[in-house]
């Protein structure tokens, strides 16, 4: 991934929860970086997201973008709408209890940085800065 129009065709795959073509664009070995915790590997990370978009729809929109050798920097908002509840007893039992829960219907928007580093056109690793997200914000009624 080396320029804006590789990155839409990431983040055509990651909002469109194509595991494996999001998988392509990474080193079998990668390392994904969040809230503190590393998950590893291809196969890692497809767990981690088929658990997490099982809760919620999540969605990447990019604002900015910049590429230097070997690395490629996005500055986004994270979207996520809870399907189910998120609740703080299932991310403690799935080892996430530093996520912010999201109850079902709720959205939350977070700005977001993401550091992917590359292996030539491939993602080696992504390390995500992310603020303290605010608290979820019930859907609005339907009038």
């Amino acid at each position: 991934m080396r320029t804006a129009a590789d990155y839409e065709r990431y983040l055509a795959a990651f909002n469109a929860r194509d595991y494996d073509g999001l998988c392509r664009f990474f080193t079998p070995d990668v390392i994904l970086n969040t809230e503190g915790y590393v998950i590893r590997g291809r196969e890692g990370v497809k767990r981690f997201y088929a658990f997490l978009h099982a809760y919620v729809r999540e969605e990447i929109v990019a604002k900015h973008t910049a590429a230097g050798p070997g690395v490629f920097f996005a500055e986004v908002i994270m979207r996520f709408t809870g399907l189910e509840d998120l609740s703080q007893s299932v991310l403690d039992s799935h080892g996430f209890s530093r996520f912010t829960p999201v109850p079902r219907g709720a959205q939350v928007e977070v700005p977001l940085l993401i550091v992917y580093e590359l292996d030539g056109a491939l993602i080696r690793e992504i390390r995500c800065a992310v603020p303290r997200p605010p608290a979820p914000s019930p859907e609005p009624a339907a009038r």
